[in-house]
């Protein structure tokens, strides 16, 4: 595995903090979702990214009182997942906010 990585998720970041973001290398240890999104992240996210993605899916799941025995609540936090870490438009592998009946979150500007 090359130690060059495009984060797809470090742009977002960039514009959350107004600072150029550079990728933090490759995740490592466990990431919580199943095939494809694992992959999607262990090959497009950088470190920094996800632990920026580890504490804002605890706001999330907090907000949205997710249940996360329940699969569509894990559906939903897919969906969050995707579009924090810009892996939203990844096809038809994708989850979209209509298909879990959530309106999409309105991006800080």
């Amino acid at each position: 595995m090359s130690n060059e990585l495009e984060c797809r998720a470090c742009p977002a970041r960039a514009a959350r903090s107004g600072e150029a973001a550079t990728p933090g290398g490759h995740v490592t240890g466990p990431v919580p979702f199943g095939s494809p999104l694992r992959e999607e992240i262990l090959g497009s996210v950088c470190a920094t990214c996800w632990q920026d993605w580890l504490q804002m899916q605890i706001k999330i799941i907090n907000e949205l009182a997710l249940n996360l025995g329940d699969s569509r609540s894990h559906e939903i936090l897919e969906a969050h997942a995707r579009d924090f870490l810009g892996l939203s438009e990844a096809g038809s592998s994708g989850m979209d906010f209509a298909a879990v009946g959530e309106e999409k979150p309105e991006r800080a500007h």
